[in-house]
Protein backbone atom coordinates (compact mmCIF):
# COMPACT_ATOMS: atom_id res chain seq x y z
CA UNK A 1 0.00 0.00 0.00
CA UNK A 2 1.45 3.34 -1.00
CA UNK A 3 1.74 6.28 1.40
CA UNK A 4 0.18 9.73 1.23
CA UNK A 5 -0.18 11.67 4.48
CA UNK A 6 -1.81 14.96 5.42
CA UNK A 7 0.72 16.93 7.52
CA UNK A 8 -0.39 18.52 10.78
CA UNK A 9 -0.51 21.95 9.21
CA UNK A 10 -3.62 23.95 10.09
CA UNK A 11 -2.92 26.56 7.42
CA UNK A 12 -2.29 23.98 4.67
CA UNK A 13 -4.32 23.93 1.48
CA UNK A 14 -6.06 20.62 2.24
CA UNK A 15 -6.48 20.98 6.01
CA UNK A 16 -10.09 22.21 5.95
CA UNK A 17 -11.11 19.42 3.59
CA UNK A 18 -9.64 16.76 5.89
CA UNK A 19 -11.09 18.28 9.06
CA UNK A 20 -14.53 18.33 7.44
CA UNK A 21 -14.30 14.57 6.83
CA UNK A 22 -13.52 13.90 10.48
CA UNK A 23 -16.37 16.16 11.55
CA UNK A 24 -18.64 14.03 9.36
CA UNK A 25 -17.34 10.92 11.14
CA UNK A 26 -18.03 12.51 14.54
CA UNK A 27 -21.68 12.90 13.61
CA UNK A 28 -21.95 9.08 13.68
CA UNK A 29 -19.66 8.29 16.63
CA UNK A 30 -21.31 7.76 20.01
CA UNK A 31 -19.71 8.75 23.36
CA UNK A 32 -18.56 5.22 24.26
CA UNK A 33 -17.81 3.80 20.81
CA UNK A 34 -14.74 1.69 20.15
CA UNK A 35 -13.26 3.11 16.95
CA UNK A 36 -10.59 2.21 14.40
CA UNK A 37 -9.07 4.96 12.26
CA UNK A 38 -7.26 3.00 9.56
CA UNK A 39 -4.51 4.65 7.51
CA UNK A 40 -4.36 7.31 10.21
CA UNK A 41 -1.22 8.96 8.80
CA UNK A 42 -0.05 11.72 11.12
CA UNK A 43 -2.85 10.91 13.58
CA UNK A 44 -4.50 14.31 13.87
CA UNK A 45 -7.91 12.86 12.98
CA UNK A 46 -7.52 9.93 15.35
CA UNK A 47 -6.84 12.41 18.13
CA UNK A 48 -10.01 14.32 17.21
CA UNK A 49 -12.03 11.10 17.46
CA UNK A 50 -10.47 10.20 20.83
CA UNK A 51 -11.52 13.58 22.20
CA UNK A 52 -15.14 12.77 21.39
CA UNK A 53 -15.58 9.27 22.80
CA UNK A 54 -14.64 7.56 26.05
CA UNK A 55 -14.24 4.29 24.18
CA UNK A 56 -10.90 2.99 22.99
CA UNK A 57 -9.68 4.55 19.76
CA UNK A 58 -7.00 2.85 17.64
CA UNK A 59 -5.08 4.64 14.93
CA UNK A 60 -3.55 2.21 12.47
CA UNK A 61 -1.16 2.75 9.59
CA UNK A 62 1.00 0.42 7.54
CA UNK A 63 4.01 2.75 7.88
CA UNK A 64 5.96 2.18 11.10
CA UNK A 65 7.52 5.66 10.95
CA UNK A 66 4.05 7.25 10.86
CA UNK A 67 3.00 5.29 13.93
CA UNK A 68 6.13 6.30 15.83
CA UNK A 69 5.41 9.94 14.99
CA UNK A 70 1.84 9.55 16.22
CA UNK A 71 2.95 7.97 19.49
CA UNK A 72 5.25 10.91 20.14
CA UNK A 73 2.63 13.55 19.34
CA UNK A 74 -0.76 12.33 20.65
CA UNK A 75 -1.28 10.90 24.14
CA UNK A 76 -4.92 10.78 25.22
CA UNK A 77 -5.61 7.94 27.71
CA UNK A 78 -8.12 6.18 25.41
CA UNK A 79 -5.88 6.44 22.35
CA UNK A 80 -3.41 3.92 20.92
CA UNK A 81 -1.47 3.65 17.68
CA UNK A 82 -0.46 0.40 15.99
CA UNK A 83 1.20 -0.69 12.76
CA UNK A 84 -1.70 -2.26 10.85
CA UNK A 85 -2.41 -3.56 7.36
CA UNK A 86 -6.01 -2.82 6.43
CA UNK A 87 -6.29 -6.09 4.52
CA UNK A 88 -5.20 -8.19 7.56
CA UNK A 89 -6.39 -6.51 10.75
CA UNK A 90 -5.05 -7.89 14.02
CA UNK A 91 -8.40 -7.84 15.84
CA UNK A 92 -11.09 -10.42 16.60
CA UNK A 93 -14.42 -10.56 14.78
CA UNK A 94 -17.13 -8.06 15.82
CA UNK A 95 -14.74 -5.79 17.73
CA UNK A 96 -15.31 -2.17 16.61
CA UNK A 97 -18.41 0.02 16.76
CA UNK A 98 -17.09 2.31 14.02
CA UNK A 99 -14.31 2.19 11.45
CA UNK A 100 -13.07 5.38 9.81
CA UNK A 101 -11.23 4.90 6.51
CA UNK A 102 -10.44 8.16 4.76
CA UNK A 103 -8.51 8.13 1.47
CA UNK A 104 -7.33 4.54 1.97
CA UNK A 105 -8.94 2.11 -0.44
CA UNK A 106 -7.42 3.78 -3.50
CA UNK A 107 -3.93 2.93 -2.22
CA UNK A 108 -4.17 -0.85 -2.43
CA UNK A 109 -4.91 -3.36 -5.11
CA UNK A 110 -6.46 -5.57 -2.41
CA UNK A 111 -9.49 -3.34 -1.98
CA UNK A 112 -11.94 -6.27 -2.00
CA UNK A 113 -10.02 -7.96 0.80
CA UNK A 114 -9.94 -4.67 2.69
CA UNK A 115 -13.72 -4.23 2.46
CA UNK A 116 -14.26 -7.79 3.72
CA UNK A 117 -11.84 -7.24 6.59
CA UNK A 118 -13.59 -4.04 7.65
CA UNK A 119 -16.87 -5.95 7.78
CA UNK A 120 -15.31 -8.80 9.76
CA UNK A 121 -14.04 -6.64 12.64
CA UNK A 122 -17.18 -4.47 12.86
CA UNK A 123 -19.83 -5.37 15.42
CA UNK A 124 -23.32 -6.17 14.11
CA UNK A 125 -24.95 -2.78 13.66
CA UNK A 126 -21.53 -1.11 13.45
CA UNK A 127 -20.62 1.34 10.71
CA UNK A 128 -17.80 1.92 8.25
CA UNK A 129 -17.33 5.61 7.36
CA UNK A 130 -15.24 5.69 4.20
CA UNK A 131 -14.09 8.33 1.76
CA UNK A 132 -12.16 8.01 -1.47
CA UNK A 133 -11.74 9.99 -4.71
CA UNK A 134 -14.57 9.91 -7.21
CA UNK A 135 -12.76 8.98 -10.41
CA UNK A 136 -15.34 10.62 -12.67
CA UNK A 137 -14.46 14.03 -11.19
CA UNK A 138 -10.92 13.58 -9.83
CA UNK A 139 -9.55 11.91 -12.99
CA UNK A 140 -12.07 12.82 -15.71
CA UNK A 141 -9.85 11.88 -18.66
CA UNK A 142 -9.28 8.41 -17.22
CA UNK A 143 -5.64 9.05 -16.25
CA UNK A 144 -5.06 9.00 -12.48
CA UNK A 145 -2.99 12.08 -11.70
CA UNK A 146 -2.10 11.29 -8.09
CA UNK A 147 1.03 9.08 -8.15
CA UNK A 148 0.12 7.50 -4.79
CA UNK A 149 -3.18 6.09 -6.05
CA UNK A 150 -3.14 2.58 -7.47
CA UNK A 151 -6.70 3.01 -8.72
CA UNK A 152 -9.75 5.22 -8.20
CA UNK A 153 -13.44 4.31 -8.35
CA UNK A 154 -16.62 5.76 -9.74
CA UNK A 155 -19.60 6.06 -7.40
CA UNK A 156 -21.19 2.94 -8.89
CA UNK A 157 -17.96 0.94 -8.67
CA UNK A 158 -17.48 1.79 -5.00
CA UNK A 159 -21.02 0.69 -4.22
CA UNK A 160 -20.41 -2.63 -5.98
CA UNK A 161 -17.25 -3.24 -3.93
CA UNK A 162 -18.89 -2.52 -0.57
CA UNK A 163 -22.43 -3.85 -0.98
CA UNK A 164 -21.58 -7.60 -0.66
CA UNK A 165 -20.21 -7.02 2.85
CA UNK A 166 -22.75 -4.66 4.45
CA UNK A 167 -26.50 -4.65 5.00
CA UNK A 168 -26.81 -1.03 3.85
CA UNK A 169 -24.48 1.26 1.90
CA UNK A 170 -25.42 4.94 1.73
CA UNK A 171 -23.30 7.03 -0.64
CA UNK A 172 -22.72 10.77 -0.65
CA UNK A 173 -20.11 13.29 -1.72
CA UNK A 174 -17.97 16.04 -0.24
CA UNK A 175 -18.79 19.23 -2.09
CA UNK A 176 -17.04 22.61 -1.92
CA UNK A 177 -19.84 25.03 -1.06
CA UNK A 178 -18.17 28.41 -0.48
CA UNK A 179 -19.73 29.85 -3.62
CA UNK A 180 -23.15 28.19 -3.50
CA UNK A 181 -24.81 31.57 -3.09
CA UNK A 182 -22.98 33.22 -5.92
CA UNK A 183 -23.95 36.84 -5.30
CA UNK A 184 -22.00 39.96 -6.24
CA UNK A 185 -18.58 39.84 -4.58
CA UNK A 186 -18.50 36.06 -4.40
CA UNK A 187 -18.31 35.81 -8.18
CA UNK A 188 -15.23 38.01 -8.09
CA UNK A 189 -13.90 36.12 -5.07
CA UNK A 190 -14.17 32.84 -6.95
CA UNK A 191 -12.17 34.36 -9.81
CA UNK A 192 -9.37 35.54 -7.49
CA UNK A 193 -9.31 32.23 -5.62
CA UNK A 194 -8.80 30.34 -8.86
CA UNK A 195 -6.11 32.78 -9.95
CA UNK A 196 -4.22 32.64 -6.63
CA UNK A 197 -4.23 28.83 -6.72
CA UNK A 198 -2.90 28.66 -10.28
CA UNK A 199 0.62 27.35 -10.77
CA UNK A 200 2.46 30.58 -11.49
CA UNK A 201 0.70 32.73 -8.90
CA UNK A 202 1.31 30.10 -6.20
CA UNK A 203 4.90 31.34 -6.06
CA UNK A 204 3.69 34.49 -4.29
CA UNK A 205 3.73 34.24 -0.46
CA UNK A 206 0.60 32.59 0.92
CA UNK A 207 0.28 35.31 3.56
CA UNK A 208 -0.07 37.91 0.81
CA UNK A 209 -2.55 35.89 -1.28
CA UNK A 210 -4.70 34.88 1.70
CA UNK A 211 -4.51 38.37 3.17
CA UNK A 212 -5.91 39.77 -0.06
CA UNK A 213 -8.83 37.32 0.07
CA UNK A 214 -9.56 38.11 3.72
CA UNK A 215 -9.43 41.88 3.22
CA UNK A 216 -11.66 41.98 0.15
CA UNK A 217 -13.94 38.95 0.56
CA UNK A 218 -13.85 37.99 4.24
CA UNK A 219 -12.41 34.49 4.00
CA UNK A 220 -8.91 32.99 3.61
CA UNK A 221 -7.60 31.57 0.35
CA UNK A 222 -7.48 27.96 1.49
CA UNK A 223 -10.80 26.29 2.22
CA UNK A 224 -12.01 25.88 5.81
CA UNK A 225 -13.96 22.86 7.05
CA UNK A 226 -17.16 24.93 6.98
CA UNK A 227 -16.66 25.53 3.25
CA UNK A 228 -17.67 21.90 2.57
CA UNK A 229 -21.01 20.13 2.78
CA UNK A 230 -22.28 16.59 2.35
CA UNK A 231 -24.01 16.19 -1.01
CA UNK A 232 -26.64 13.43 -1.00
CA UNK A 233 -28.14 13.81 -4.46
CA UNK A 234 -26.63 10.87 -6.33
CA UNK A 235 -26.52 12.59 -9.71
CA UNK A 236 -24.70 15.56 -8.18
CA UNK A 237 -22.30 13.28 -6.29
CA UNK A 238 -21.37 11.55 -9.53
CA UNK A 239 -20.68 14.72 -11.50
CA UNK A 240 -19.71 17.42 -8.97
CA UNK A 241 -17.89 15.84 -6.01
CA UNK A 242 -14.19 14.94 -6.32
CA UNK A 243 -14.42 12.98 -3.06
CA UNK A 244 -17.15 10.45 -2.31
CA UNK A 245 -18.35 9.01 1.00
CA UNK A 246 -19.83 5.63 1.84
CA UNK A 247 -21.64 5.00 5.13
CA UNK A 248 -21.85 1.23 5.47
CA UNK A 249 -23.81 -0.53 8.20
CA UNK A 250 -23.15 -4.13 9.12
Amino acid sequence: MSSERQPVETTGRWWGEHIHRYNVALSFIQPNDIVLDIACGTGFGTDIIAANTTGKVTGGDIAAEAIEECKGRWNKPNLEFKVLDGTRLDFPDNYFDKIVSFETIEHTGQYKEMAAEFARVLKPGGMLILSTPNRTVSSPDGVIVNPFHIQEFTVDELGEILSPHFSTVEQAGQRYSRYDKDADGKTVGKFFEKMFLSFGIRKLPYSWRSGFMKNFFGYPLYARDKDFVIEKDRASVKTECPVQFAFCKK
